[in-house]
């Protein structure tokens, strides 16, 4: 069975119609998804409504490579009026350090725009920022020590929101602008979702058991 993993995540539905449709006209299969807002059982935070695009594994690397072509051909006509034509070298060099936050077509522009201007920006430096970047990415969000607390307090009650909080410390993982998949929270801070998970259900399972028994003895 052909493994679909997501390659871009759209806030606007417009956006990532557009995109759909360039898949459609290569005929690279897709597989879509739409993640509704959401509270994050950790953070207690509303998440963002987001337009999910998954492409097969394998063509992770191909379909970028295509986009980057046809970002490529595409600068040669840019309108003047760009709005990245007003930015400055500092900015310019932001997008560069973060691609993954940008269009393809403004990446390309932001290094040529830098090199118009009388810097040099070589494919290996190219290369050792987006390196830099996926190391970032990568790291561990910080440490979740209230919410880990929390999540005891309400595992040691038998609360389903205990349970929650730990399997969301547990389990959360994150997707990296190369397809590869990391956890979200340290070696560390799962270790204590997991215990947090178990807790929960031992102390749900008595509740419950103590609950059929008093019933019993009545």
């Amino acid at each position: 069975m052909d493994e679909f993993v997501t390659f871009k995540e759209f806030a606007d539905e417009e956006h990532f119609i557009e995109f759909t449709q360039f898949l459609e006209q290569k005929n690279i299969r897709f597989q879509t998804e739409i993640s509704n807002g959401a509270i994050d059982p950790v953070s207690m935070r509303a998440v963002q409504k987001l337009f999910l695009v998954k492409i097969e594994k394998e063509n992770f690397a191909p379909v970028q490579k295509r986009m980057e072509n046809i970002a490529q051909e595409s600068i040669e006509d840019i309108d003047p009026a760009h709005y990245l034509f007003q930015f400055s070298d500092e900015e310019l060099f932001e997008i560069l350090s973060k691609p993954d936050e940008w269009s393809e077509l403004d990446y390309k522009l932001a290094q040529k725009i830098l090199q118009d201007r009388g810097h040099v920006v070589g494919s290996e430096y190219l290369k050792y920022l987006k390196k830099e970047r996926l190391e970032m990415l990568a790291k561990p969000e910080p440490s979740q020590a209230k919410f880990i607390w929390a999540g005891y307090i309400f595992a040691v009650l038998g609360g389903l929101l205990g349970i929650a909080i730990g399997w969301g410390i547990y389990f959360s993982q994150k997707r990296l602008p190369n397809g590869s998949v990391v956890y979200s929270y340290s070696e560390d801070d799962r270790k204590h979702g997991k215990r947090i998970i178990t807790i929960g259900f031992v102390m749900m399972f008595l509740l419950i058991l103590i609950k059929i028994l008093t019933q019993y003895s009545e």
